[in-house]
């Protein structure tokens, strides 16, 4: 039976990794594997702290949805303009999530893959990294960059996959700015989540851990994913994106070899 002391440890790890660049998914499947953690209880959990992590989204970027709610109703030119690219990019991730869900399913019971996606991760926020500091002029946001950011945020449903540092490091590829890759790639992972997190929802057969302990773990997990989202902006803007690069590497290392 999971214990509360575990289910806080997850609530941090979920609330940190889901926005840090480093991998969600990755780190709680390594985190569930490495404590233990019964099958039957993992659902009902991960739904939860999704939830968690979820919120601290809508709170954090809520100008952003106001925004985008003032175009459906009232017509602003901007807020329409952004719907769009949040609606395109997300119309893409689906399908490309729908299309790998199979893989995905296997590759959340290997480690090794996880590491291996750790690796990639890597990759991708040390070269968007080195690409963004060779960039002269910065882009605005069009509909084939609105493309590329909901086709990488798809391919990150793979464990070890970090959504947020895919998506940041393919609008930086993309040439947009530091503020506005890292601001898009989160508002665009709002309907990603809450599509990903009722997914998850419809499966849960029966509650393995009781409610109040579940809700406990999603406020810790709120609480901190606020603070993981500003760190994440602050990281983007600063270029210290290779910091969370080598952690990967560290992470795929001590995964292969635990695996």
């Amino acid at each position: 039976m999971l214990n509360l002391t575990q289910l806080l440890l997850l609530a941090v790890v979920q609330g940190l990794t889901e926005f840090l660049p480093v991998s969600s998914s990755g780190h709680l499947a390594l985190v569930e594997h490495w404590l233990g953690i019964p099958e039957d209880a993992r659902l009902s959990v991960t739904v939860f702290l999704h939830f968690g992590t979820l919120l601290a989204l809508l709170v954090y970027f809520r100008e952003e949805i106001a925004l985008m709610v003032r175009g459906m109703f009232k017509g602003d030119r901007d807020g329409l303009k952004l719907l769009g690219y949040v609606t395109l990019a997300n119309v893409v991730t689906a399908i490309i999530a729908l299309a790998l869900e199979e893989k995905v399913e296997q590759a959340f019971g290997a480690t090794r893959f996880v590491s291996l996606f750790l690796l990639l991760t890597a990759i991708l926020l040390f070269s968007s990294e080195q690409v963004m500091a060779q960039k002269r002029v910065e882009q605005q946001m069009v509909w084939w960059r609105a493309f590329v950011i909901g086709f990488a945020q798809g391919l990150a449903v793979f464990p070890g996959l970090s959504r947020s540092g895919t998506t940041i490091a393919a609008g930086l590829f993309c040439g947009l700015s530091k503020e506005q890759a890292g601001r898009f790639a989160f508002v665009v992972g709002i309907p990603a989540m809450l599509g990903a997190n009722l997914m998850e929802a419809k499966d849960i057969v029966g509650m393995q851990v009781g409610s109040g302990t579940l809700i406990l773990a999603a406020s810790v997990a709120f609480g901190v994913g606020l603070l993981a989202i500003h760190w994440t902006l602050k990281a983007v803007q600063s270029a210290k994106l290779r910091w969370f690069s080598a952690y990967c590497v560290l992470v795929a290392i001590i995964a292969w070899f635990t695996g």
